[in-house]
């Protein structure tokens, strides 16, 4: 008997209204939860029949409980009715040497695949329905909160069913309900009413209200149950068999002959949907016939071309009726014959692990290696970590040397999973069976597994293995030593021993030169420019970079050439050459769209937003920012979110103001940092925009002293402008004259330093400039000033230039230069005024209003007096200045009066020589 749908009205509208959505270009995902037997299955089978009567095609996947499912199983199995999916899921991209890539290549294809599904539903729609999500895989999951952030304009309606269980599911539902076109349906058990009219239509029974009753309570109104009772009862509404749930699900088995009986065993193993080929493999018979009766019997049911258990729980009770000898032996014939037909290798390693026989664990381990290595190269990264673990678990009796290779695969996976320390654990493992297995290279390659992060307790540890690695490695290793050289120069920088890392580097770099690997030179390189991120170190920096972009094509690591696109950007930024930076900002485009590379598509717009800021395109410059945070969110980079921050507060400074709600969340932001220097020292910077300059100058005391500590190197020229800045915001002339004596000794450039640009504050000497006025030294502050304002013209950094301007204006002013002043102070106000900079723009009012004062303090003659002056300085006689003026005689003797007193002079001729000497 089928189930009626009773009592799902209230669902059934809202899958009809998500598919109405949907054709409509406002597509949903429909969680629909519930527990087993609660009617899911039924709902989804009933939106495919809407579907078909709105004409739009359908594509079905589902996840299955089996430990060895194949990463991303749900979706491939949904693939096989979208073509250009199947193709983006077959296309491998990584290199599993390339683990900086990594998050950038699954970025890649959850975005393909995305698009792919998008692209096929744009000319029909399309209902997608994926079933038993609660068993899926973590990477399966990425793909449908991929999906799920895309549906608000594409027309799918996604359609996902769920039991509650602890697990990846569990992890993923949150941010899958947070999705703006995710809807939730859950399903509850049915009510004594839905329950009565079930009864009334397929049961003659006196009493169906009674019956209905008795069910509902039973049952807690959960369809399957009430369905598997209703087929026992008889006229008088009782109940044959078994009560008990287990015994009801096995109750389909009892009518089975032995040899079907032994079938459905073998078919419970291998999972709860029926593969007959694989199913005759075990059993060693043709099993149509007895699977027919198993059908008959309604233990199996067929659903399209599907041959399946009635229920997850009917498998179950099967799968635990088996003796665990017989269970064992099962397992065994399943991994066989799923390895003679070409199955999967993780599903081939979970039937090892369940077998018996002396042969199962090695067999584990070496199919749960093969799946591992497989997922990494598909891009689960979470599957493959779980069949490195089942692979390791399985060699407890290994050789020592086995051991530390799969003790390498592990930390491997946890690495590209984000499980850093776990990583790290398993990386000092592997020394230590290395050591005793005397295999150093495995030490090494234990050594370089963790890359490209900077928590210093983190890069100890690492900078621990490699010197433990060198210790091991014979003199003759040139490239695996150099590559440990690099990678333990890269971890004292992050220490902040940056002379011990420059020695470091540049040994590294000539060992690896030496040795004729291209990887090795460029972990060189890598740790090279690292150490030599300060401004100091331009010409070398380029010469890296240009080299990094010509080894990449050799090299295992095609990112490099992104490494040193990015790197020369950051020089061309501080050297001034803003054609090398569109150049730049070009090919890494070129690299992005050509790779489909997430991170390269981050840094081409942060970099964008750079150079929009720089030459005044400040509009641009937030697009492109917000661009950049939303491509970091998607890729999961959590330092980027720090960045655009930073990016945000150099348009505050452009500005010269914060509104309080940005302030909030920024200071928020800034309490995470933990020991960032160049990250805290923004807290004083925001409270001084907002005008509390005690909170200001409380939460900078630490900083004060900080210039005279720090050593050069990346980082280094930032963080002391950095501090400068506030210095000067809260005019500490002790701190300001600390940072101008070491940032003075520079040439003058462009304001980066090769350590990553983030905003570009335009050329360094108009720093200077302020640090010199907040010290009181005028005159040198107008020298910089005026080298500020040509770097800045030069270059069209517009509003740079108008700051330059502005600021030697008012050091202009102090030195009594007036009609300069006015003039530069005009030309910044007319630049603010065009850039729509309202607080710049009003700084540069005042200082014109200032300078009008000061003109008219310094010259207390009325306009008519002044000319009166200017004619008597030409020797025009009283009368003749009258004519001139058109002024009776009487009224210019009464301003040469008026002259005489206010200049305190006492003849025409001293009238004269006052105004010779003031023209």
């Amino acid at each position: 008997m089928e189930a009626p749908i009773v009592g799902r009205d209230r669902e059934l509208a809202e899958l009809r209204a998500g598919l109405v959505a949907a054709a409509g270009g406002s597509g949903r995902l429909v969680l629909v939860g519930g527990d087993a037997g609660i009617g899911k299955t039924r709902l989804a089978v009933a939106a495919t029949a809407m579907a078909a009567e709105y004409g739009v095609p359908v594509a079905r996947g589902q996840a299955v409980d089996d430990p060895g499912m194949p990463p991303l199983w749900p979706w491939r199995r949904l693939a096989r009715d979208v073509a250009a999916l199947h193709r983006v899921l077959t296309d491998t991209r990584f290199d599993p040497a390339d683990a900086e890539g990594s998050a950038t290549a699954r970025f890649a294809m959850l975005a393909d695949a995305t698009d792919a599904l998008v692209a096929a539903a744009a000319s029909t729609g399309l209902l997608v329905v994926l079933e038993d999500m609660h068993w899926a895989d973590r990477t399966s999951l990425r793909l449908l909160a991929h999906v799920a952030s895309e549906l608000d304009t594409a027309r799918i309606l996604v359609v996902a069913t769920y039991r509650d269980a602890d697990g990846a599911f569990a992890d993923a539902l949150p941010d899958l309900v947070r999705a703006p076109a995710t809807r939730t349906v859950r399903l509850a058990g049915l009510t004594r009413e839905d329950v009565a009219g079930w009864v009334r239509r397929t049961t003659s029974v006196a009493d169906p209200d009674e019956l209905a009753t008795r069910l509902t309570d039973g049952t807690g109104g959960n369809p399957l149950y009430v369905r598997m009772l209703l087929d026992r009862i008889t006229d008088s509404g009782e109940v044959t068999g078994h009560p008990e749930l287990h015994r009801l699900m096995l109750a389909r088995l009892d009518g089975l002959s032995l040899r079907a009986r032994d079938v459905l065993d073998a078919a419970s193993v291998l999972g709860e949907r029926i593969e007959p080929a694989l199913l005759a493999a075990v059993t060693g018979e043709e099993p149509a016939a007895l699977l027919d009766e198993a059908v008959a019997a309604r233990a199996l049911q067929v659903d399209g071309d599907v041959l399946a258990f009635t229920h997850a729980l009917v498998r179950d009770a099967a799968y635990q009726e088996l003796a665990p000898s017989a269970r064992a032996d099962l397992h065994r014939r399943c991994a066989l014959a799923l390895a003679a037909t070409g199955g999967a290798p993780g599903r081939i390693a979970t039937h090892w692990r369940r077998a018996d026989g002396p042969d199962a664990a090695g067999e584990c381990t070496r199919w749960a290696t093969v799946a591992a290595r497989a997922a990494t190269a598909e891009l689960a990264y979470d599957e493959a970590l779980r069949f490195a673990a089942l692979a390791l678990a399985a060699a407890e009796h290994a050789p020592v040397r086995d051991r530390a290779v799969l003790t390498l695969d592990l930390a491997r996976a946890e690495f590209l999973t984000g499980e850093v320390d776990a990583s790290l654990d398993h990386c000092r493992a592997v020394a230590r069976l290395a050591e005793d297995a005397e295999a150093p290279e495995l030490i090494a390659d234990a050594a370089l597994v963790i890359t490209g992060l900077g928590d210093p307790v983190l890069l100890t540890a690492v900078g621990q293995l490699c010197t433990t690695a060198l210790r091991h490695l014979p003199p003759d290793a040139t490239a695996p030593r150099a590559r440990l050289l690099a990678r333990r120069a890269m971890a004292v920088t992050a220490a902040g021993a940056f002379d011990l890392a420059r020695e470091l580097s540049a040994d590294a770099l000539d060992l690896a030169e030496r040795s004729g690997d291209p990887d090795a030179e460029l972990d060189g390189i890598h740790a090279r420019h690292l150490a030599l991120c300060a401004p100091q170190f331009l010409a070398e920096r380029v010469a890296l970079a240009n080299r990094a972009v010509a080894l990449a094509d050799t090299a295992r690591q095609p990112h490099a050439s992104l490494w040193g696109h990015v790197w020369l950007v950051d020089a061309a930024f501080q050297a001034g050459d803003l054609a090398a930076v569109d150049r730049e900002l070009a090919l890494i485009e070129q690299f992005a769209a050509a790779r489909q590379h997430a991170v390269a598509w981050w840094h081409l717009h942060r970099l964008r937003a750079t150079k929009a800021a720089l030459v005044g395109k400040l509009d641009a410059a937030r697009e492109h920012n917000e661009t950049a945070r939303a491509l970091a969110e998607r890729i999961g980079a959590p330092a980027a979110k720090g960045m655009y921050h930073a990016f945000r507060h150099g348009l505050a400074q452009i500005s010269g103001t914060i509104d309080a709600a940005s302030a909030e969340e920024s200071l928020a932001v800034l309490s995470l940092v933990g020991d960032v220097a160049l990250a805290r020292v923004y807290v004083p910077f925001v409270h001084a925009l907002l005008g509390d300059l005690d909170q200001a100058r409380a939460t900078f005391e630490e900083f004060r002293a900080m210039p005279d500590a720090v050593e050069v190197g990346p980082m280094w020229a930032p963080l002391l402008s950095q501090i400068g800045e506030v210095a000067c915001m809260l005019d500490d002339a002790a701190t300001a004259d600390l940072v101008y004596r070491r940032l003075s000794t520079l040439d003058p450039d462009f304001s980066a330093d090769g350590s990553g640009v983030v905003f570009c504050r335009a050329a360094s000497p108009h720093l200077l400039g302020d640090l010199a006025m907040t010290c009181g030294r005028t005159a040198v502050a107008i020298d910089h000033y005026r080298t500020a304002v040509e770097m800045n013209a030069r270059i069209g950094a517009r509003p740079f230039l108008a700051l330059s301007r502005l600021g030697l204006a008012q050091a202009l002013v102090t030195e009594g230069d007036l009609p300069a002043a006015r003039t530069l102070a005009t030309q910044a106000a007319a630049e603010f005024r065009a850039l729509d900079l309202p607080v710049r723009l009003a700084a540069a009012d005042r200082l014109l209003r200032r300078i009008g004062t000061e003109e008219r303090t310094s010259d207390p003659l009325s306009p008519r007096e002044s000319e009166v002056v200017e004619l008597i300085a030409q020797a025009l006689t009283n009368r003749q200045i009258a004519s001139r003026l058109v002024l009776s005689e009487r009224t210019v003797e009464t301003h040469v009066r008026s002259v005489l007193a206010k200049l305190g002079l006492r003849t025409r001729t001293e009238i004269a020589a006052w105004s010779l000497r003031s023209s």
